[in-house]
């Protein structure tokens, strides 16, 4: 799998911190960002676990 098309983070459509670092990865991507986009999609997945309890 290319690096760049990762598969997304899980995220919650209700939670507005899913939402900010769904968008900020994805205007990342867009820009060519690809360190930005990764450190996003590792916080979203921490964000993710910690707050509605899945690691996945």
């Amino acid at each position: 799998m290319d690096r760049r098309t990762a598969a997304p983070a899980p995220t919650a459509p209700a939670c507005a911190e899913c939402v900010r670092l769904g968008i900020e990865q994805q205007t990342a991507h867009a820009e060519g960002d690809y360190s930005r986009e990764s450190d996003c999609r590792v916080l979203l997945r921490r964000h993710y676990a910690e707050a509605h309890g899945d690691a996945q």
